[in-house]
């Protein structure tokens, strides 16, 4: 309702000379002057309750917090004051922003307002005025009644409402303590509703704690610090006022918000209310909206003013970029119970214009093992980096000034370590004592400050989570741990990745993105186990470092190289469709990106490849026009499980358990192979995952396809009211142990070997020699001379371009030689060489080095006699690269710093599996090394194998000492030892090659006729193993003892004049052998071949040996 009081409001300036009291310098940190406390005595007129007085230094007004509670400061002072005449009164007003000099020079001015009628206006005498600066409680200014006059001024309503005080404060502010401002003139609009803003009512506007000054104000007076007149009572009315802010409002200030607070004082009968039906705020020097904010349908007003309730309205607190941490908290920081600010948001950087993603980190210190679980700086160091360059989209505009940016904003607070006694540090923190709370969250309680609750994530990181030592746990609300304190090395990228992947869970990710169906292929994520401990590879990348590296590619380098070429992500896309049963090898993932795609095939192995190329699903070799069904993620789907029911250390969680139809056995689990479901019983000592008949893609629903996700897409932002709404709870998402965590890297390290491993050429490509021209007198050192044509063959000969050209070598030294054998250049391939002729003293001969050259391979040799002494020799000489074939064939190229190191997995061009593994060198002492050639084809162990020492190191003879086979690989021993003469074999590391077939000749060339032949038993009565002996006609060869040391194998029907043999010893005795003769000349195709076998001194003396025999087709 409209009121009857009136309108009229004049103003008049009176300046007064005051004087003031002298004021002592202030010091130069209390320069500042923020804060000011009046003492006023009134006169016979006192100030009546509802009169506004407005204390103003310059022009910034000073706001008073002598209101009702909850109501926020006035930029006036008004009540308390009861008309009392002759008085004292006691107020203390404070500035926004602090004063600046200017604000000193244009002194303090008073102005009185009072809204009633003329007849009872409100006029009041000042006797006294006393100013006061409270933080140094020096007096700025004391000014008493002139003598001769009754006061000091009169204030009326309509003449003499202003008095200016000038200040001559000695001490300036410097620097000015007013920062750099940004937002200063605003036009503000407002449109009522059905009722509107009577000229009577005061509406106080309040930005950041700032009063706005509206420009619109009486002629002759200062801009007023609210609303007064000039509304009309106008419903529906759109209102536009220009206004200032004295000094300027921060970023931080305006996201604090604006509050407008009513203020009418007519009589209840008679006051005024109104309805705010919108409000918008535009900064005047840029054009850029603040705020914008419009009544819903419903009630249809923003708020509703009246005077004795909901007098206050205040913007609700805005979130920009929507991540759930209001613009207010990323500017301010976060208030305190106790009124304190926890400013670490604002202190690093937060951005409310940009998607922000808070976490607190602590960790536990054991105290008696002085062992921290503290995360690697360098780990979170990836992971905000990660989120850094997410790809989510940049807000289109900040009225902030901040700037805005693409990404996600992730800001880690590794805030401290939680002391704890070596028993509390490796129990599990998941675990609750009876009737109590997890020792997690009774840690969460004393290090976690409750304002932060709902607003940050909290990661604790320890020794492990619960009895399966998972490497991470998530989630309760917006928190998770980290628990890798198991593991003696951690690395880098492990703790970035485990990280990376719990704070997923706590965004709504599942370990398929939007479900849990893990091992997706075309789900590049972290989420993804596949994934989980290194990122996501790029496979060009890989291959380039590859190329780069050569041969110095151990495990510990392979595994160094995966992180530096993977990338921690989450997916940025959702991939085509997969359907298990109709994979198109052709179309490979769908994606542009060189990205490392992984699966496993059907035999439960894991393979990779460029998942921008077409993929060869199968792992057959080649790209088959037809669809294929592969059971590509197969890991996911666990039947049983080893489990020993009596968890009494140490447990035998072995699987006792045979899988059953289409299961599969693989890692000590049942899986449910290519039809999805679990069919295999468990047995009393295992553990059933699910239950027997259990259908993975019907459960999870991918009977139609496994469809990808788009992680950045997907994420919820935490904080906020109602936080980690959705997440699961602790112990709800399985994860992976962390022995599990590093058991998947080194899987993911194995599948990169093979898929980078030489693949076998569609034609075979290999040669032998024998060298004839050993002698200075044979083969003058530096010139290259041909070798006996009748005594080489290569499969050069086939081709056109190379038919006509023969062995030859250069004699480099005493004892060196370079081979080159014609036709077969490759990079990848085994090289292997035997010493020849009858001696009664033993020799032996190593590859130093081979490698192509034009269309040939050269192949470095050296000779030794028994005491290690360099000494030119006879030889036959053997190189083959990888060929066709269906035989278990394996090559390893050793050289684990000079023999001195283990190397798992091998990878070079020297290393290949074709049984779809790697193989593996293990150091097990000085000059004893366990090799195993992983997979289901070697499993029979009844293969050949072949040793030959490599590389310049000390002379050396190594030999197989002996082999096991195993379910799905075979382990063999080399035993290496050094040339010396001594009478005991004396071990000593050193480099070597191997080669190992099984059914087929040295060279696995199935077209050829060749053989390989074992000798075991008593060395004075020898018998041929034929279990571990091949001839290609089927023929075993007979065996004699010529003498010691001295034996004769013999093939009816092998023979071709023109063959080659290669020799190794066997067994632990550290002797070692060499070719005697070959005689397939006399009576074609018999072949006979005589073998000369050495003790450690190098004297003729009985042992065990193996004779891989090669011919032309």
């Amino acid at each position: 309702m409209r009121s009857s009081l009136g309108r009229g409001l004049a103003a008049l300036l009176l300046t007064l000379a005051c004087v003031l009291v002298g004021i002592p310098p202030l010091p130069a940190l209390a320069a500042e002057i923020c804060t000011l406390r009046f003492v006023i005595e009134t006169g016979d007129d006192g100030i009546a309750e509802n009169s506004l007085e407005i204390f103003r230094l310059g022009e910034k007004v000073l706001l008073f917090d002598e209101h009702p509670p909850g109501f926020p400061p006035r930029p006036f002072h008004q009540g308390g004051t009861g008309d009392r005449g002759n008085a004292e009164l006691t107020w203390t007003g404070r500035l926004a922003n602090c004063a600046t000099t200017a604000d000193l020079d244009e002194g303090l001015s008073i102005e009185h307002v009072t809204i009633t009628d003329d007849l009872s206006a409100d006029n009041w005498m000042l006797n006294k005025l006393t100013v006061v600066n409270p933080a140094t409680g020096d007096v700025l200014a004391e000014r008493g009644t002139p003598p001769g006059k009754d006061y000091l001024h009169y204030f009326h309503k309509n003449s003499d409402q202003l008095l200016t005080v000038p200040l001559d404060v000695e001490s300036r502010p410097d620097p000015p303590a007013d920062p750099a401002r940004k937002l200063c003139r605003l036009e503000i609009s407002v449109t009522t509703g059905e009722h509107g803003i009577r000229d009577d009512s005061v509406e106080i506007f309040m930005l950041g704690g700032h009063a706005i000054l509206f420009e619109d104000r009486p002629a002759d007076l200062p801009p007023r610090p609210f609303l007064l007149d000039r509304t009309g009572d106008l419903p529906h009315f759109p209102h536009r006022w220009r206004t200032r802010v004295p000094g300027c409002v921060t970023a931080a200030e305006l996201a604090q918000g604006l509050s407008i607070e009513h203020l009418n004082f007519a009589p209840d009968v008679g006051t005024d209310n109104w309805h705010l039906v919108s409000l918008r705020i535009v900064d005047l020097d840029t054009g850029t909206e603040l705020l914008d904010l419009t009544a819903p349908p419903d009630p249809g007003f923003l708020h509703y003013f009246q005077k004795n309730s909901g007098q206050v309205y205040r913007t609700p607190d805005r979130d920009v970029d929507g991540d759930r941490l209001s613009d207010r908290i990323e500017l301010n920081g976060i208030r305190l119970p106790d009124g304190t600010m926890d400013t670490w948001l604002p202190d690093n950087g937060a951005n409310p214009c940009r998607d922000t993603i808070a976490v607190e980190v602590d960790w536990l210190f054991d105290t008696d093992e002085n062992v921290r679980d503290r995360p690697d700086p360098a780990a979170i160091a990836e992971a905000v980096a990660m989120f850094d360059r997410a790809p989510r989209i940049a807000e289109s505009r900040c009225p902030y000034g901040t700037g805005t940016g693409r990404g996600v904003q992730l800001l880690v607070h590794l805030d401290g370590e939680i002391p704890v006694p070596h028993a509390q540090r490796v129990r599990p923190l998941l675990a609750s004592p009876e009737g109590q709370r997890s020792h997690f969250h009774t840690f969460r309680a004393a290090n976690f400050s409750p304002s932060r609750s709902g607003l940050f994530h909290y990661s604790l990181w320890g020794y492990r989570s619960d009895d399966t030592n998972k490497g991470g746990s998530c989630c309760s609300g917006l928190d998770f741990v980290v628990t890798l304190g198991a593991l003696r090395e951690r690395p880098v990228r492990l703790q970035s990745a485990t990280f990376v992947h719990e704070l997923g869970h706590s965004l709504g990710l599942d370990h398929g993105g939007y479900n849990g169906v893990n091992y997706k292929p075309n789900y590049l994520s972290v989420m993804n186990y596949t994934y989980a401990t290194v990122g996501i590879p790029d496979h060009a990348a890989w291959q380039a470092r590859m190329r780069e590296l050569g041969d110095a590619t151990d495990g510990r380098i392979l595994s160094k190289t995966l992180d530096e070429v993977s990338t921690l992500d989450y997916s940025a896309r959702t991939l085509p469709r997969l359907v298990r049963g109709e994979l198109d090898e052709s179309a490979g993932l769908g994606t542009d990106r060189h990205v490392m795609a992984a699966w496993w095939d059907n035999g439960g192995t894991l393979r990779v490849g460029d998942g921008s190329q077409p993929l060869d699903w199968d792992a057959d070799g080649q790209l088959d026009d037809e669809a294929v069904a592969v059971d590509v993620n197969g890991e996911f789907q666990q039947c049983v499980e080893g489990f020993d029911p009596d968890r009494t250390p140490p447990n035998d969680d072995t699987l006792q358990t045979d899988a059953e139809d289409d299961d599969l056995d693989r890692y000590g689990r049942i899986y449910a192979g290519l039809n999805g479901r679990c069919q295999s019983s468990p047995e009393p000592d295992d553990r059933a995952v699910v239950e027997k008949d259990f259908d993975y893609p019907q459960r999870f629903g991918y009977t139609l396809g496994l469809s990808g996700s788009n992680d950045w897409a997907r994420i919820r932002f935490g904080g906020g009211p109602g936080a980690g709404g959705g997440t699961p709870a602790f112990g709800e998402t399985p994860e992976l142990s962390v022995d599990e965590l590093t058991a998947h890297r080194a899987r993911l390290v194995d599948a990169l070997v093979v898929a980078g491993s030489p693949r076998p050429a569609a034609r075979p490509r290999w040669a032998y020699a024998y060298l004839d021209r050993a002698t200075t007198a044979e083969a003058p050192i530096g010139q290259s001379v041909p070798l006996t044509p009748s005594w080489q063959w290569s499969t050069g000969r086939l081709d056109p371009d190379t038919a006509d050209r023969r062995a030859t070598v250069v004699h480099t030294g005493t004892g060196t030689y370079q081979v080159r054998l014609p036709g077969v250049a490759s990079a990848a391939g085994i090289a292997h060489v035997t010493p020849y002729r009858t001696v009664y003293r033993g020799r032996t001969c190593g590859v130093t080095g081979y490698a192509p050259e034009g269309p040939d391979q050269v192949v470095e040799v050296r000779c030794f006699n028994e005491a290690g002494a360099p000494a030119d020799w006879w030889f036959t000489v053997f190189f083959a690269a990888p060929g066709p074939g269906t035989a278990p064939y394996a090559t390893v190229r050793y050289d684990g710093a000079g023999g001195t190191g283990s190397v798992d997995p091998v990878f070079n061009p020297g290393t290949v599996n074709s049984g779809g593994g790697v193989n593996r060198v293990t150091r097990a002492g000085t000059g004893l090394y366990r090799v195993t050639l992983e997979g289901p084809a070697f499993a029979s162990g009844t293969g050949y194998v072949q040793v030959t020492p490599y590389g310049t190191g000390a002379p050396a003879r190594c030999v197989p000492a002996g082999s096991t086979p195993g379910t799905d690989r075979v382990e063999i021993i080399v035993a290496c030892h050094r040339i010396g003469g001594a009478v005991a074999a004396e071990p000593v590391d050193s480099p070597w090659l191997l080669s190992y077939v099984d059914g087929a000749g040295l060279h696995r060339d199935g077209g050829t006729p060749a053989a390989y032949v074992s000798v075991t038993g008593d060395p004075a009565a020898p018998v041929v193993d034929r279990a571990r002996s091949f001839s290609g006609d089927g023929e075993m060869p007979a065996l004699a003892r010529l003498g010691t040391g001295q034996y004769r194998l013999t093939w009816d029907t092998l023979g071709k004049r023109g063959d080659s043999v290669q020799v190794t010893a066997t067994g632990t005795g550290g002797g070692y052998c060499h070719l005697g003769n070959i005689d397939s000349y006399s009576a074609p195709p018999r072949v006979s071949v005589i073998v000369w076998c050495h003790n450690a001194a190098g004297t003729l003396g009985d042992g065990p040996f193996a004779v891989a025999y090669l011919r032309a087709p």
